[in-house]
């Protein structure tokens, strides 16, 4: 298998220093889970020896020579929240050897899964360069610097007759759709089909909205399949695919109906690849031989990365800003109703829009009948998963198009939603949602001029030692442009890698922890591909 290499600068993106701390969790390869103590410096007369000291339960002590420090690793997770292994216990080796051959167990099932795809040849999708020029020219801000390496190198990928598997990731807001235009229009621009897969049918309307409107001056169809598609449309989309007509389809899981049939697929693109299960990925990967897959996510599952680490797939990185993008504000407070009020009628008097979401429908009602209550100046709509589809949509629309001042929703906007006008977001009890899931609704405001807030309203007591006032405090300090990677990184160390080829994102390595994970399964790969 041939990888291809992260630069330094994209790794560092992705998985960050193992610059290890006093303090800091570390798991030795014969002696298991330890806490790191530091260096010290030990007098042996002729010579000063540094040694590297570690705890371990009960009281146990190593002292070790700092060269012999490689056969520790950074296990990722604080030690406190950590039960460490008794020094000289078998029970490590036990349970890292049970762990080894499950990890290389899945790591040789993703290889092979590889092989499998790759032995179908892609068809080579080059497009007619007077055209390609004419659509790229469409495009309304000038490419940053890494929007145009991931164009290139996905043209690259593209025009081989090896099929393409690439993770295309990028911090909200940072231009990844413009990739997937281009790679879309190098595709239909060939005579071929091109699908692209979202999560949420409110995201596969907005994709649509902007494919349509891109393709419509080349006269190539985009269509949509989803929930929300009218009968009619549906049907005759069904028959624009089955006979090529139809070049680009939008859609969501629809898209894996068994009646639907293509007449020269040639290109997959996931969007918000985290959003969908791994039986549904493999799937869309798979629904004709030789398929080229292009996967886009902000937060990049552990698993993903911890493919992309070891060349199971590419990796392009976008993580140069837009110039116009500015960090949202972001503060913790109580469940306080009168400040969130404030919040809100302080960003609709800058005539704004404003977010209030909340982690379950049952607080959706709740927080709905308190602003019926307080006969507040301030228009709203709500949105929820309870909802019938043609109301949740309609709902979103209102919002987008500007009838109302405030949606108040549950996480189904988290993707999909861009608002210019929306400024403020008030997450209701924020301690339930994950990091991931706090960026990807802070990215849903801040595409203004405008400074842009986040207001994260919690029953937690913010100078707790509890994981949840742990991961708010994370999230609000990490609110600089590009943050997502740093998220990413954290919500990897918390949760571990997962299981390359399942559905667990705690499983492999909830005990080896990320150091010596990444060891194993890049000895491993490299191996086998020696």
């Amino acid at each position: 298998m041939t990888q291809q290499h992260l630069n330094e600068r994209d790794h560092d993106l992705l998985f960050g220093e193992d610059a290890l701390e006093p303090g800091d969790a570390v798991v030795h390869l014969e002696h298991g889970l330890a806490r790191y103590d530091g260096h010290m410096s030990c007098d042996l007369g002729d010579t000063d020896q540094i040694l590297t000291t570690f705890e371990y339960r009960d009281g146990g002590k190593l002292m070790l020579p700092a060269v012999e420090g490689q056969d520790f690793w950074r296990f990722g997770a604080p030690a406190d929240d950590l039960t460490l292994d008794r020094l000289k216990s078998g029970d490590w080796l036990k349970r890292r050897d049970e762990m080894i051959a499950e990890l290389r167990e899945s790591a040789d099932h993703m290889v092979e899964m590889g092989r499998a795809r790759r032995a179908h040849a892609a068809t080579p999708l080059v497009p007619d360069a007077k055209a390609y020029a004419t659509f790229a020219d469409a495009f309304a801000h000038e490419p940053t610097d890494d929007q145009n390496r991931a164009i290139a190198t996905v043209l690259g990928d593209l025009a081989l007759d090896t099929p393409m598997d690439r993770l295309l990731v990028g911090d909200v807001g940072f231009g990844k759709t413009e990739v997937a235009l281009r790679a879309a229009a190098a595709a239909a621009l060939s005579g071929h089909q091109v699908i692209i897969a979202a999560p949420t049918t409110v995201l596969a309307r907005q994709h649509f909205n902007s494919f349509h409107a891109r393709f419509e001056q080349l006269g190539i169809a985009v269509a949509e399949l989803s929930r929300l598609t009218p009968t009619d449309d549906y049907d005759a989309t069904l028959t624009g695919l089955q006979d090529g007509s139809i070049k680009v389809v939008v859609g969501t899981q629809s898209l894996l109906d068994d009646h639907i049939a293509f007449k020269n697929l040639a290109l997959v693109i996931i969007d918000e690849e985290q959003k969908f299960g791994e039986e549904q990925k493999d799937q869309l990967r798979h629904l004709v031989p030789g398929l080229h897959v292009l996967s886009m996510t902000a937060t990049p599952i552990p698993r993903s990365l911890a493919a992309a680490e070891v060349g199971l797939v590419d990796v392009s990185v976008v993580a140069t800003a837009p110039k116009s993008r500015k960090p949202v504000q972001t503060r913790l407070g109580g469940l306080d109703h009168d400040g969130m009020l404030h919040a809100i009628d302080t960003e609709v008097a800058r005539d704004g829009q404003c977010y209030i979401v909340c982690p379950r429908v049952s607080d959706v009602e709740e927080l709905e009948a308190l602003l019926r209550k307080r006969g507040v100046s301030f228009t709203f709509a709500t949105a929820h998963g309870q909802m019938a589809d043609d109301d949740m949509a309609q709902a979103m629309l209102t919002f987008m198009e500007g009838e109302v001042d405030v949606l108040l929703s549950t996480s189904i906007i988290e993707s999909g939603l861009d608002n210019g006008r929306a400024n403020t977001m008030v997450v209701w009890h924020a301690d339930r949602f994950g990091l991931s899931q706090l960026h990807q609704l802070r990215g849903r405001i801040g595409r203004s001029k405008l400074p842009a807030h986040m207001l994260l309203l919690t029953g937690v007591e913010p100078n707790c030692s509890s994981e949840a006032a742990t991961r708010l405090t994370a999230f609000c300090e990490m609110s600089e442009i590009g943050a997502g990677f740093r998220i990413a990184r954290k919500d990897r160390d918390i949760r571990g890698f997962g299981k390359l080829d399942g559905t667990d994102q705690s499983g492999q390595m909830s005990r080896l922890g990320i150091g010596l994970y990444r060891h194993i399964l890049k000895n491993h790969i490299n191996g086998r591909a020696h």
